[in-house]
């Protein structure tokens, strides 16, 4: 059975609000009494409280709706250019961006195994303390080569796309899975997995206007993340879901509840104070919200107001604003690698309702890879000789 789903929800207006209705889906899912939401006490929705985040979201979509339409006009009154070198077929960018993440993997893992013998590795994983290999890697940490690790996001994606589409399993394409298996595994960046997923999907899709969701095929993935996502869940914390005698699927589905929900609970909770929170600074939350204290990544409305107060709505509104620009204007590239930003913007915004991505260092590194690089070669082409390759087509008169 095929389902006809309008390609527009991937986009960041819409993805943002599918992620943030998953959140108070899973704030409000039962927990038959053995599955735990990372929270004993649903906070209280009450008007004050539903006011408040309503115009939060409404605000954050209305932002990414008015930079797309921006994104839109401008398209059609300068025109768009094409280059061979961004094609999805194009190894050159491809194989660059492969290089830098093994660079980065290679740093990150070295820099562990300095901290940590192979035997204490090893000992983590097994017991699953895989959150200890992360530690590691962070103690007296420096921005520099490990950031690298994160454009795995970008080569991994090509990887894939070329494994579905053209089914080319290179040493290259399946060099790539490794790379996101240290990622996702060893250091436990379920984010980065998902994320991949999500920019894989949108590669797919991107030349049509309908997609047509096959629901056997939808649920056999949806199994497979599940259970990867599980696999990984229980690397982290297979201690704290022993504990409370929890088996492999109960952990995971409550490790997705907890995901998903723990970011509700806390800005439904703490909504109404806040002049509190804007006053009292990181963590003040914790005062007005039921919410387990291994949680730290509790809603971008809650986080961004102790750390910028109200100037918080005003930041949120020009950052959705400029990202919802820039998702149109690199997707109207067509199948090019300017995809592969796009799918770092549309995950950001899915992330909103839980952490604001668009001022982390991740998110940075991103952009500087996914657009710097292929603006960069463009440069170099154009300036030093070889403008005959660049075709630039018009839409206006």
């Amino acid at each position: 059975m095929n389902l006809p789903i309008s390609r527009a929800v991937l986009r960041p207006s819409r993805f943002s609000m599918a992620a943030v209705f998953a959140s108070f889906c899973a704030w409000m899912f039962p927990t038959f009494g053995v599955l735990n939401k990372g929270f004993d006490q649903p906070a209280q929705l009450d008007t004050s409280s539903f006011s408040i985040l309503a115009c939060w979201y409404l605000l954050i979509f209305i932002g990414f709706s008015v930079g797309e339409k921006i994104g839109r006009l401008q398209i059609s009154r300068h025109g768009q250019m094409h280059d061979r070198i961004l094609s999805l077929e194009d190894n050159r960018i491809y194989y660059g961006l492969t290089l830098l993440t093994a660079v980065g993997t290679a740093a990150t893992l070295i820099r562990i195994f300095t901290m940590l013998s192979m035997q204490q590795a090893f000992v983590f994983m097994y017991l699953g303390q895989a959150n200890s290999l992360k530690e590691a890697l962070y103690e007296d940490y420096n921005v520099g080569l490990f950031s690298l690790r994160y454009i795995v996001l970008f080569s991994a994606s090509i990887a894939l796309y070329r494994m579905i589409r053209w089914k080319s399993f290179s040493a290259v394409n399946l060099f790539n899975i490794p790379l996101l298996f240290v990622s996702t595994f060893l250091l436990g960046s379920r984010l980065i997995f998902v994320a991949t997923i999500l920019t894989t999907l949108l590669m797919l899709t991107i030349d049509r206007q309908r997609l047509k969701v096959s629901f056997t095929k939808t649920m056999a993935v949806a199994v497979v993340v599940f259970l990867i996502l599980s696999a990984v869940n229980l690397a982290r914390n297979k201690q704290y879901y022993e504990s409370r005698n929890l088996s492999f699927a109960l952990a995971g589905v409550s490790e997705i509840l907890s995901y998903l929900g723990s970011p509700f609970q806390a800005s439904i909770g703490s909504a109404r104070f806040m002049d509190q929170l804007v006053a009292g600074g990181d963590q003040t939350y914790r005062n007005y919200a039921d919410e387990g204290l291994n949680l730290n990544t509790n809603s971008a409305f809650i986080h961004l107001h102790e750390e910028m107060g109200y100037f918080s709505w005003l930041y949120i509104a020009g950052m959705c604003l400029l990202m919802g620009f820039l998702f149109e204007f690199l997707i109207s590239f067509g199948k090019t690698v300017f995809l592969l930003p796009c799918g770092a913007i549309l995950y950001s915004s899915a992330d909103l309702w839980r952490l604001d991505l668009f001022h982390q260092g991740i998110f940075i590194v991103w952009m500087a890879a996914g657009i710097g690089i292929p603006v960069c070669l463009i440069a170099y082409r154009r300036f030093f000789g070889f403008v005959g390759t660049v075709e630039v087509f018009s839409t206006s008169d």
